[in-house]
């Protein structure tokens, strides 16, 4: 797969179904990933970490939609694309007083290194401040 498709993929994994990741998910694939919880981003790699980011990235909103806003732009070997993350706050979240239901949006951008046709090193950049502070945290 191209670097274009690939990251197109990666969006649909967001939007749809994660196990498409594991057609264009090297095993060997490293998040780069600075992380608010302690954890380390290498602690796992290939699909399982990057469906992982996916399903706790998703986990406390409905409606979740990811959105591309500029790219992808390929730079061989690598593709990156600047992005929005939208969704309905679900509730559950520690210190958050948001209400149930409330809109939250914010931005970030990703790189990835492609090789082979596969994703294998990834890194995310994503303002969570904006979004911690939309949730009342």
């Amino acid at each position: 797969m191209k670097a274009k498709e690939l990251y197109l993929a990666w969006v649909k994994a967001w939007n749809e179904d994660v196990s498409i990741l594991d057609q264009i998910v090297s095993p060997a694939c490293l998040v780069q990933q600075a992380r608010i919880d302690g954890e380390s981003s290498h602690q796992q790699q290939g699909p399982e970490a990057l469906k992982k980011m996916i399903t706790e990235g998703k986990y406390y909103f409905s409606d979740v939609e990811m959105t591309v806003d500029v790219g992808p732009i390929v730079e061989t070997p690598y593709v990156s694309a600047r992005w929005t993350f939208t969704g309905s706050y679900k509730g559950g979240m520690d210190g958050a007083t948001a209400e149930i239901g409330k809109k939250v949006q914010f931005s970030g951008m990703d790189i990835f290194l492609v090789k082979d046709g596969q994703l294998h090193e990834y890194w995310v950049s994503s303002d969570g401040i904006d979004l911690l502070s939309q949730l009342g945290i």
